[in-house]
């Protein structure tokens, strides 16, 4: 029987360095080709099972107009109560608002027109609360232990008040401690400033004491340590984290030199804003092309720093909008027109010049941080955002130039 010979096939070396190379690429593009084809309109309705839309922030907007009714006809007073106002509503991110006052039958009235998409029952919370916080002590001739007056303990009048207000205190901090259930909850930590005396020696006098904090003439009862350290910590009926922090924005957003009270709401009409998403991307698409193509005309550029350039551009507003859709985040259609407009411009220019990225960068994001803390409304949100797109327009052009590399080089072009 005649033995039956096999061919024998040699294997040649393989090359490592290029076959991880080419799945690389083939990773890399296919993340590049799904950011964009999620950031692209109506490919929401490629799958049935995952939605991709864009969260516009149109159908959320709401608006307001809140008449206070002041205890006071000072002009110097009522700019501190719209001080104060204006400064708690931009910490809660409200987008706009306007205030005005005027008098009426000898009363002073402040009208708050107020547009914005965050929740109604919040934003109202900041307006109609003047928060006047004062430390007070029991008065003695008041029974607090009488059953048929469970209340008395929370009445302002039940007590007397002490010389410290808010003002007195440098900060007041929210914060999450153990109650007497040994669960936590969230209190408030009153902190002085280092070189005050007169409080630190109040606790002390009253060691072991039941006291009170007054806020517009409804009192928490707070019990002083009877051991040192003598932390001042004051209850906060909510347990969410947002109504703490509505809280935080309370007491730290200035004190109010006169009282008021809230003495009507009405519905006013929404300044409309908005844009077509897919109009906006067809001018994006549009822009892009015309301004790439002019610049390969002229032939001032190199083309290869042409392509680096458009193609990180693509990849950011592609990251970004993918990012939007995916996280479900409201945003305002048109400010997004700006937002990626700003990056064309922000990407071609820092593309070309290497040497002055950096500098460029750095400069864009200290002017975005700083309008983002001091800033107000729509320019706050967009300066919050442009911070993250300089990041995510270095990435890209990092990864625009590794992927022209790679492809030149496998492509031997």
């Amino acid at each position: 029987m005649k033995k039956i010979k096999f061919a024998k096939i040699k294997i040649g070396k393989i090359d490592w360095k290029n076959f991880f190379s080419y799945i690389f690429l083939v990773l890399l593009s296919s993340l590049i080709l799904a950011s964009i084809l999620i950031a692209l309109p109506l490919t929401e309705r490629i799958s049935t099972q995952t939605t991709y839309d864009l969260n516009s922030k149109s159908n959320l907007y709401w608006a307001k107009e809140y008449t206070l009714e002041l205890e006071t006809s000072d002009d110097k007073d009522i700019d501190g109560i719209k001080s104060v106002l204006f400064n708690r509503l931009n910490k809660l991110g409200v987008e706009k608002v306007n205030m005005y006052s005027y008098t009426e039958d000898e009363n002073t009235y402040l009208q708050v027109q107020i547009q914005s998409s965050l929740r109604q029952e919040y934003v109202q919370e900041l307006v109609q609360n003047p928060f006047d916080v004062r430390v007070s002590i029991r008065n003695n001739e008041v029974d607090f232990e009488d059953e048929e007056n469970p209340y008395a303990i929370y009445l302002a009048e039940n007590y007397i008040e002490t010389e410290f207000s808010r003002s007195d205190f440098r900060n007041i901090y929210i914060t999450q401690l153990k109650n007497s259930a040994n669960e936590y909850s969230y209190f408030a930590l009153f902190k002085t400033w280092p070189w005050d005396s007169k409080w630190n020696n109040f606790l002390k006098d009253n060691m072991g004491m039941e006291i009170g904090v007054a806020i517009d003439d409804f009192v928490t009862p707070v019990q002083i340590p009877s051991v040192e350290p003598l932390v001042f910590a004051v209850p906060i009926s909510s347990a969410e984290k947002e109504e703490a922090n509505l809280v935080s924005i309370m007491y730290n957003s200035g004190v109010m030199p006169a009282g008021y009270t809230l003495s009507d709401i009405q519905d006013i009409e929404v300044e409309s804003l908005e844009v077509d998403y897919i109009k906006l991307i067809e001018g994006l698409i549009i822009a892009i092309v015309v301004i790439y193509a002019y610049l390969l005309l002229i032939d001032r550029t190199p083309k290869r720093l042409l392509v680096i350039s458009g193609l990180a551009t693509v990849i950011a507003i592609s990251l970004w909008i993918a990012y939007l859709k995916i996280t479900s985040t409201p945003v305002d259609i048109f400010l997004l027109a700006i937002e990626a407009l700003t990056m064309v411009a922000i990407l071609r220019i820092t593309t070309e010049n290497r040497e002055s990225r950096i500098i460029v960068n750095v400069l864009l994001a200290l002017i975005a941080s700083l309008v983002a803390i001091l800033g107000s409304g729509f320019a706050k949100i967009f300066a919050s955002d442009l911070f993250i797109l300089l990041i995510l327009g270095v990435i890209s052009q990092e990864v625009a130039q590794i992927y022209t590399d790679k492809v030149r080089k496998m492509l031997k072009i």
